[in-house]
């Protein structure tokens, strides 16, 4: 029976959506405002780290797999996996501007963040839209249900030491789900987390939101 790959569509339009709002943040935060540039930079940290554990549970646990199962579609796997080098490397240089930036948040440093950010954002967007038209369908006809919930939890193990983090993502994805979508993925959810998405995510991520958007000026 195939699966249903809903979270990653939700988290997709997550990373989508906080990446194309980076730019303004780094833009908006006053010549050597470094108080708040921490905090802008706390939130680019947080969004790059949900992109790389994602790409991570991909390149262990489903490409290896669907290269052994669906080697006629070796091209779109292939694809994917270099997409996400060229997502390392734009990650990279994002990773190399912030601390330059945070330290003296003006000038040229912001301009080479800004630079680095939006190319990130550029091929983000590209893979993302690729993958969602020609792997997501792969994924979902040759992935068993387990093998997929092995993905999520891969994807997810580096909130374990970050709880308000992960009820925040937690939040951002229901922010972004229809009705439908967000009852379909808290179906999905185990009950603990499941709870403290339903009563504590709501609070959490406006309070995280209203933080760094004040940042923002």
């Amino acid at each position: 029976m195939p699966i249903n790959a809903l979270d990653m569509r939700l988290v997709h339009r997550v990373l989508r959506r906080e990446f194309a709002a980076i730019p303004g943040l780094i833009a908006d935060v006053p010549d050597g405002d470094t108080v708040r540039a921490k905090v802008v930079r706390d939130h680019v940290t947080f969004v790059v780290g949900a992109l790389h554990n994602h790409h991570a549970a991909e390149d262990e646990m489903v490409w290896p797999l669907l290269h052994n199962r669906v080697p006629a579609q070796a091209d779109d796997i292939e694809r994917m996996e270099n997409q996400h080098n060229a997502i390392a490397a734009a990650v990279e240089r994002v990773n190399a501007g912030l601390p330059v930036w945070v330290s003296a948040p003006v000038g040229q440093a912001a301009d080479q963040l800004l630079a680095a950010v939006g190319e990130l954002e550029l091929v983000v967007v590209e893979h993302l839209d690729d993958e969602e038209l020609n792997a997501v369908p792969i994924i979902e006809e040759h992935l068993s249900q387990d093998e997929w919930g092995a993905t999520v939890r891969r994807a997810t193990a580096f909130l374990t030491s970050h709880p308000r983090l992960a009820i925040v993502l937690g939040g951002l994805v229901l922010d972004y789900a229809s009705p439908d979508e967000r009852q379909t993925f808290m179906s999905g959810v185990p009950l603990v987390p499941r709870l403290l998405m339903r009563f504590l995510s709501p609070r959490m991520t406006a309070t995280y939101r209203r933080r760094l958007y004040a940042a923002a000026g």
